[in-house]
């Protein structure tokens, strides 16, 4: 009959061998791992449940309850390639590591314990794997409408400011644009596109342009030659106004007139329509017709009026997809000739 003392003894040496197991895969188990959030402030990461942020310069933050045990530690990026200085077989303490940024995906940081006792770290009580997740990208926000490249009138430019999120930790942000633009399978622009830069002040990107069309806008962030991907395009329609450079009367004796204008911006084309109306103000236009603005960027049209006295002459454009609609007054006195004033 088998001695009950020595059974009882063996349940009681194995029973502590699970516990002390057990207390060691807890202890193993209780590193807490951080990396830094978009806000900048530390962002727990659970063994087994990626963690995600936009943050391109994260710091990974280790820590243990004791300094019972010893660890390595590595963090490889997307391409399995190291993005942070490696740990040895060290004595369980508060770390942090600086890493790099190799792309959006997922990086791996992986912890491996050891006994404090196992001074060369050769025999491994646990491993624990921690991942966390960049989505960085940058987005800029579409003008509310077309955009007017100088008001009436005037030989200023606007500028044209648009919202832009940034990424946090990007060391720079890229921004490209064009007109007429035409995008690359990775949504950069082809051919020759301009550069623009975000102004750090406003956190805007400040455009100028110069002729009138559509304009594509895309940017990204950088850290580390390595960026995060294009922005979704921003279209932008820059119109340029309809204003005249001068109004004069070929033929100024009546009662037969010739009227010619010069449109001071030379894209502009399409068709003016001319009235008149009696007075200084007030009264009612009268369409004396229309008229095509020629490849010089000049209209003509004669009429004929026979009574004397104040007039204003309306020349009206239509708008087209260069230039939106608007009417230019001139006021004129009518003697026995004509005098533009």
């Amino acid at each position: 009959m088998p001695n009950t003392r020595t059974r009882r003894g063996m349940v009681a040496a194995a029973t502590s061998l699970l516990l002390a197991l057990a207390g060691a895969s807890a202890a193993h188990a209780a590193a807490t791992v951080t990396v830094t959030g978009d806000d900048g402030n530390p962002l727990g990461i659970a063994a087994g449940t990626p963690t995600t942020i936009r943050n391109m310069d994260p710091k990974i933050g280790i820590a243990f309850p004791s300094a019972d045990d010893r660890f390595s530690f590595s963090a490889t990026g997307p391409d399995g390639t190291p993005v942070a200085s490696a740990l040895t077989c060290f004595t369980w303490d508060t770390w942090s590591r600086i890493t790099n940024f190799r792309g959006n995906g997922n990086y791996t940081i992986t912890i491996t314990n050891y006994a404090k006792a196992d001074t060369a770290c050769k025999t491994p009580t646990s491993t624990e794997t921690y991942v966390y997740t960049i989505n960085s990208s940058v987005g800029v926000t579409p003008p509310p409408g077309p955009f007017l490249i100088r008001q009436p009138n005037s030989f200023s430019t606007n500028t044209l400011s648009l919202p832009i999120a940034q990424n946090p930790g990007a060391v720079t942000t890229e921004v490209q644009y064009a007109l007429g633009a035409v995008l690359n399978p990775d949504g950069s622009i082809s051919g020759s596109p301009q550069p623009a830069y975000v102004n750090s002040t406003t956190g805007t990107i400040d455009l100028q342009p110069r002729t009138p069309g559509t304009y594509t806008v895309v940017a990204r962030a950088k850290k580390d030659d390595y960026f995060s991907p294009w922005s979704a395009p921003v279209t932008v329609t820059a119109m340029v106004p309809f204003d005249l450079d001068a109004v004069t009367f070929p033929d100024s004796r009546g009662p037969s007139y010739l009227v010619r204008g010069t449109v001071r911006d030379k894209t502009i084309r399409g068709t003016v329509t001319l009235a008149l109306a009696r007075g200084a103000k007030g009264g009612k236009y009268k369409s004396i017709g229309k008229t095509k603005i020629s490849s010089k960027s000049t209209f003509s049209k004669r009429f004929r009026q026979r009574r004397t006295g104040t007039y204003r002459l309306r020349v009206h454009y239509a708008g087209s997809a260069l230039a939106p609609p608007a009417s230019v007054i001139y006021k004129i006195r009518i003697t026995r000739r004509l005098f533009y004033r």
